[in-house]
C-alpha cells in the first residue's frame, strides 16, 4: 500500500529564477518571491529561489534561496555591462543543465530575456518552462518611457513566451493578453492572484478616529502606476474642516515628481515622507494611521484589474483601503474597501473620510479583515493551486 501511494506523487523540482528589482531582501516583491517558494517547499516541493540582482545584504540566506549579487554599474562601462551579462547567463547555464523532465524552470515575467541562454530553447532542455506573469510589460515600459525595454520585449519576450510550456498570470486579462501573444490560446495556464504571508505582520491597532485630524498612508515603491498625484491633488482642493495628513512609506523613481508637486501645490505641511520603513517603524506607522492608499493609477498602464501586492498586506494589517482598480481577490461589496474612479480625477478626500468613519465604526474591522486575509490571500492557499497545477502541467506533458 505504501509503494502505491508513493508511486502516485509526483515529485517536482523547481528552480524559481528572478531577477530581482530592489536591493533590499525585505521589500514587498523579494518578500513575495520567498513566500512563494518557501510555501511549495513547505507542500513538499524542491523548489529553490535564484535571485539575482544588486543586493544589499550578504545573507545569510535560507536554505531555499540562492542569491547572486552582481555589481552596481552606473555610467557607460561597455567592459563591465558585458562582463555582468555574461554571469547572468552562467547563472541560468548551470541552472537549467541539472533540471530533467519533470523538473521545472519557473520565470518572473521576461526580464531575463537577454540573459537566458540558448539552453531555453526545446530543444536543448529537458525541463519544462513556466513563466509568471504580473502585468501587460509593454503598456508598464511605455509608461516608464523605456523604450529599449520595450523593443527588447517586442524582439525577444514573444519568443520566450512562444518557447513557454505554460503562463502563470495574476489576472485573467493579462493571461489573454500573453496568451495571445505566445500564440498558443491552448497553452497551459492558469491565473493565481498574488497572496500575502500573513503571520509575517502584526495586526494593526486600530486608532480612535477623531473627527479634527485623520491619517492617510501609503506604503509602496512608489511608481507612477500608484497614482499619488492625484491624492496630492485631491489633498490641494480639500477645504473641511479635519486635517489630513498623508503618510509616505518606500522609495521609488516617483519620489522626486511628487515632492516636487507637493512643494508646487503648497500641502508640505501635511504630507510626510518616511522613505523606506520595516519592522517596528513601520508597525508603529500602521498603528497610527486610519486609511491607507492602495494604487490609484493602475489604468495608466490599460488594465482594467489588477493584483496588488501592498493591497494584501494592507488586509492582512487590518487597515481599510481605497482602490483605483478592480481587484479578483476581493468582492464589489467588500466593505473594507473604497472603489475610486480610474481615471486623472483629484481625489475626493471628503468621500474617504466618509468611508473612514464609517469602516472605523466598527472597532471589530481589523479582526474580520485579518480573518479575510488568512483563509484568502494567504501564500499557503495560493501556492497550492500553483503546485497542482505544476503537477497536472507535469503529469500532461510527460504522458
Amino acid at each position: 500500500m505504501v509503494a502505491l501511494i508513493e508511486s502516485a506523487v509526483v515529485w517536482l523540482k523547481l528552480r524559481y529564477v528572478a531577477m530581482t528589482p530592489d536591493r533590499d531582501l525585505g521589500s514587498g516583491v523579494n518578500k513575495k518571491l520567498v513566500s512563494q517558494v518557501s510555501n511549495l517547499s513547505s507542500l513538499g516541493m524542491d523548489a529553490k529561489l535564484v535571485l539575482i540582482g544588486i543586493i544589499n545584504s550578504d545573507g545569510p540566506y535560507s536554505d531555499y534561496i540562492a542569491a547572486y549579487p552582481l555589481r552596481d554599474i552606473t555610467g557607460r562601462n561597455i567592459v563591465m555591462r558585458v562582463r555582468r551579462l555574461w554571469e547572468m547567463r552562467r547563472i541560468f547555464r548551470n541552472t537549467i543543465r541539472f533540471l530533467g523532465a519533470s523538473d521545472i524552470l519557473y520565470l518572473r515575467g521576461s526580464a531575463p530575456i537577454l540573459s537566458c541562454p540558448f539552453n531555453i530553447i526545446r530543444c536543448f532542455r529537458t525541463c519544462k518552462l513556466v513563466i509568471e506573469h504580473q502585468t501587460i510589460e509593454e503598456k508598464e515600459l511605455k509608461l516608464n518611457n523605456q523604450s529599449l525595454e520595450i523593443w527588447l520585449d517586442r524582439l525577444f519576450g514573444d519568443f520566450l513566451r512562444k518557447q513557454s510550456d505554460a503562463i502563470v498570470c495574476v489576472t485573467d486579462e493579462i493571461a489573454e493578453y500573453q496568451l495571445r501573444n505566445s500564440g498558443h490560446f491552448a497553452k497551459p495556464h492558469v491565473t493565481i492572484g498574488n497572496g500575502f504571508e500573513v503571520a509575517t505582520v502584526s495586526m494593526r491597532r486600530s486608532p480612535i478616529l477623531q473627527s479634527d485630524e485623520v491619517h492617510f498612508l501609503c506604503v509602496a515603491m512608489i511608481n507612477p502606476w500608484h497614482g499619488l498625484d492625484r491624492l496630492l491633488q485631491g489633498l490641494a482642493t480639500y477645504n473641511g474642516t479635519s486635517k489630513v495628513i498623508l503618510h509616505i512609506a518606500g522609495d521609488g523613481p516617483e519620489l522626486p515628481r511628487l515632492r516636487q508637486l507637493t512643494d508646487d501645490l503648497g500641502i508640505v505641511d501635511r504630507v510626510i515622507f518616511h522613505g523606506f520603513l520595516s519592522g517596528r517603524n513601520l508597525d508603529a506607522l500602521f498603528d497610527q494611521c486610519h486609511v491607507a492608499v492602495g494604487s490609484l493609477g493602475i489604468h495608466r498602464i490599460g488594465l482594467k484589474e489588477a493584483s496588488i501586492l501592498k493591497a494584501r498586506e494592507y488586509c492582512a494589517r487590518g487597515i481599510p483601503f481605497i482602490y483605483g482598480i478592480s481587484d479578483p481577490d476581493f468582492p464589489v461589496d467588500f466593505p473594507y474597501i473604497l472603489y475610486l474612479p480610474a481615471d486623472e480625477s483629484p481625489i475626493d478626500i471628503e468621500g474617504v473620510l466618509a468611508f473612514a468613519k464609517k469602516v472605523c465604526g466598527d472597532p471589530d474591522h481589523p479582526q474580520k479583515m485579518r480573518r479575510y486575509a488568512e483563509e484568502h490571500l494567504d501564500w499557503s492557499v495560493k501556492m497550492k493551486t500553483l503546485k497542482e497545477f505544476l503537477e497536472t502541467m507535469v503529469g500532461n506533458n510527460s504522458a
